[in-house]
């Protein structure tokens, strides 16, 4: 009961801290940052809230099936977490109170008649809940993924793909929650403790500059796509691209690229995707590594590593690297290294 008063206070604290520093120290966030803030707000208020099992006498069934109930509601934080980075500004106050109908309900229900059966019939609810949004979040992080991809070179801040391990991880916590909720062990409890704490660094690590995009594909094809547009001519992209040398903009986008094609983006995608084979944002990672990177490691082996990824059109060392590996199978230092040998 000690490990577990320590540990319920250490969650306490880490999520008030990051609630604080979100909500009223963070000077400029977006409206994706303030539901994470609230997030870890509610959650500090969840994880006060188990100091009363380690009071004498309080460890009892009747007092874990309440707490069971009401951490049930965390499954909302969950929901809005995942909607809001896929969907931006999809947490509003009416979808909540929609979605929370159904714990409503159960919280009623257990009011009038406590009984384990209704706890039972929750964690099955729970269960087909979860799964739902996980599927849903899934299929729209893909989506995304291959949007962002399509239309974008500068992704550091607005990809989405950090989302796949954190719902492996979120899985995890919340099976590791039901068991612990079903079976009330202290191991069990210490065993939740460190996995949501983990699973809310790993979000926190990921989102911290996070900036979600709003898709809105009919509204971008009034806006980009004209009828009156030709197809692209085989070599004509390759051309224009490198005689201006577009992909040294390190925010360039498929709309830019149709702009200096005199095209659309639809054009200029299925041309990437058929005759390329590439993305668009690998397509211009490749540009930048095969033609500025490599030459300047090669004739300037003392240059940093950061001054390299700049003048390639990179925004971040960390995605140069990445480009730099999976075009050539080394690391730029590994590279440069097999040069001078």
């Amino acid at each position: 009961m000690n490990i577990s008063a320590f540990l319920i206070g250490a969650s306490t604290t880490f999520f008030a801290i990051f609630a604080m520093h979100i909500l009223f120290w963070r000077r400029q966030r977006t409206h994706f940052q303030l539901v994470l803030g609230c997030i870890m707000a509610i959650w500090a208020v969840w994880c006060l809230k188990d100091i009363v099992i380690t009071f004498p006498g309080m460890y009892t069934e009747d007092v874990l099936n309440w707490i069971f109930i009401i951490d049930s509601w965390s499954a909302l934080t969950y929901t809005a977490f995942v909607f809001e980075a896929v969907m931006p500004r999809w947490t509003t106050p009416a979808r909540l109170c929609l979605l929370s109908l159904p714990f409503v309900v159960f919280t009623l229900l257990y009011i009038i008649w406590p009984v384990k059966e209704v706890i039972y019939v929750e964690s099955a609810f729970l269960w087909c809940y979860a799964w739902t949004i996980v599927i849903i979040g899934w299929v729209k992080v893909r989506r995304l993924i291959k949007y962002v991809r399509e239309n974008y070179s500068n992704i550091d801040r607005i990809d989405v793909a950090w989302l796949k391990p954190v719902f492996v991880f979120a899985i995890v916590s919340q099976l590791a929650w039901l068991f612990t909720s079903l079976t009330a062990t202290v191991a069990g409890d210490i065993v939740y403790y460190f996995s949501i704490i983990l699973l809310w660094l790993m979000v926190l690590r990921y989102s911290w500059d996070f900036r979600p995009i709003m898709v809105d594909l009919e509204q971008e094809k009034t806006v980009f796509e004209k009828k009156d547009m030709m197809p692209i001519a085989e070599g004509r992209l390759e051309k224009i691209v490198e005689e201006q040398r577009l992909y040294l903009n390190k925010n360039l986008t498929l709309a830019d690229m149709a702009v200096a094609l005199n095209s659309n983006r639809t054009y200029v995608s299925n041309y990437l995707r058929q005759v390329v084979g590439m993305t668009f944002y690998d397509y211009v990672n490749l540009l930048r590594i095969e033609r500025v990177s490599i030459p300047m490691l090669k004739e300037h082996p003392e240059f940093t590593l950061e001054y390299v990824a700049q003048e390639s059109g990179f925004a971040s060392i960390s995605t140069f690297r990445r480009a730099f590996i999976k075009l050539t199978g080394q690391t730029p230092r590994q590279y440069t290294a097999s040069e001078e040998s």
